[in-house]
This record gives C-alpha cells, sequence and structure tokens, in this order.
C-alpha cells in the first residue's frame, strides 16, 4: 500500500510538471502613443492639416499555445485607435458623398479600432523562437467629419486576411529579449501593414513577469475597405506589461 502511494504520489508530480509545459499562456497589455501622417477621402485630405490628436492608445494580447502539432495556437488582439482634429479647408475636398467647401472649417473624429484572430504555429522554440500563421484583423471603426452646415460618417468596418509573423532573440543569462512582430497583406491594389519592434526584460523571471517597451508602425493604403479611403501611416513608441504562465 505504501509503495502504491509513493507511486501515486510521483503520478500527480510528474502531471503537474508536464501541465506547466502542455500548455503556455501569454498576455501583454500597454500603451502605444502614434502620430499620424498620409492622407484620407476621395481627395486624399493631407491629415497633417487636421493636426490630429497624438492620444494613447491601449492595446492587448493574449496567446495560447500547447504541444499538438497539427492543431495551430491562437493569438487574439485589440487596439482601440481612436483620435480628433480640426482644419480649415484652403480648396474644396469630398469625403464620403459630401463635398465641403473652400474656407469651411471642419472637425473630424477617426477611430480606427480593430481586433485579431491570429492562428500560428511554433517553428522554432530555443534561444531563437519563430512564429508563423495568419490573421484576420476585424475592423470596426469610422471617421466623422463636420461643419456648420453638413456632415458625413464614413464606416470602416470589414475582414481583412493578413500573414503573421514573430522571431525572438533571447539573450542568454540577462532576461532581455529582442522581438520583431508584424502583420501584412496586399490585395488588389490595397495594402496594409502592422510592424512592432521591440525589447522585453523578464524583471521578474520566477513569476514569469516582464516588461517591454518598443516602436509601432501601421500603413493602412486601401480603397476597397468598405466606403473608408485612406493612404494612413501610424507610428509611435509604446510600453507594456506581459505575463507568461
Amino acid at each position: 500500500m505504501k509503495k502504491i502511494t509513493l507511486a501515486l504520489c510521483a503520478t500527480l508530480a510528474s502531471a503537474s510538471v508536464s501541465a506547466d509545459t502542455i500548455l503556455g499562456f501569454d498576455a501583454t497589455a500597454g500603451v502605444w502613443q502614434p502620430s499620424y501622417t498620409g492622407a484620407v477621402g476621395v481627395d486624399d485630405f493631407n491629415v497633417d492639416e487636421f493636426a490630429l490628436a497624438e492620444d494613447n492608445v491601449t492595446f492587448i494580447q493574449a496567446a495560447l499555445e500547447h504541444p499538438i502539432p497539427v492543431i495551430p495556437n491562437i493569438l487574439v488582439a485589440h487596439s482601440k485607435v481612436e483620435t480628433n482634429g480640426a482644419a480649415m479647408l484652403t480648396r474644396e475636398v469630398t469625403f464620403g458623398d459630401k463635398t465641403f467647401e473652400v474656407g469651411s472649417d471642419i472637425n473630424a473624429d477617426m477611430n480606427l479600432t480593430h481586433t485579431d484572430a491570429t492562428l500560428y504555429y511554433e517553428i522554432l522554440d530555443n534561444w531563437v523562437n519563430l512564429d508563423l500563421g495568419l490573421t484576420a484583423r476585424m475592423y470596426s471603426g469610422e471617421m466623422s467629419v463636420t461643419s456648420d452646415l453638413q456632415s458625413e460618417d464614413i464606416e470602416l468596418t470589414g475582414v481583412l486576411p493578413m500573414v503573421y509573423g514573430v522571431a525572438r532573440f533571447d539573450l542568454p543569462f540577462t532576461g532581455w529579449s529582442i522581438i520583431a512582430q508584424g502583420n501584412g497583406t496586399s490585395y488588389k491594389g490595397d495594402r496594409h501593414t502592422d510592424l512592432t519592434a521591440k525589447v522585453r526584460w523578464d524583471f521578474v523571471p520566477a513569476l514569469d513577469f516582464a516588461i517591454e517597451a518598443g516602436y509601432r508602425a501601421m500603413t493602412l493604403d486601401v480603397q476597397e475597405l468598405d466606403a473608408f479611403q485612406s493612404d494612413l501611416e501610424i507610428k509611435g513608441p509604446y510600453v507594456g506589461l506581459s505575463l507568461h504562465l
């Protein structure tokens, strides 16, 4: 009986150790402070004339990994991108179905909030880590333009398929990592990229708690995504906190 009890304890202990390696969970939350350049609207109105506010953007992502080779891992991410600005038109400009006259004082609110659902495979897993997969990016936003005489709401809704990849280089015995992460797509003249370069420091290794900082750059050159037309570049620094279980 004593031998059976000891064997059972050893089995449970082994299962407990294995459970830590069977499933992996990684979550990151942070703040991104981007600036906006480029053009929006039918007449390619330069957003620099809006003097768009460089408000903080909140983001979160969570990944679940497992050891089954044929089934992809899952990553879900969400970025709440909102900004606003104002301008006085020096030329006639068309937004959506409305034309705003020269000399109009206009206000703009732009929402580029999006959610990513990614399926990926872990190609390498040692001091060099490499993940590759596919992302469905779902936009749920709009651009509202108003003047004293009229207003126009341009919806930004739809799903873009994107290629996903992330490479991580761990610096041995330091707790530091260098990471490059990105999504990209090009289809019928539309182009959308979202690239991040960052460093990560696991400052509480026992709890797998880390801080990371880097630079994120997003381009949105689209003509076919609902009624929204743009050639935008959104880029800036960010900082986040991560937890790995």
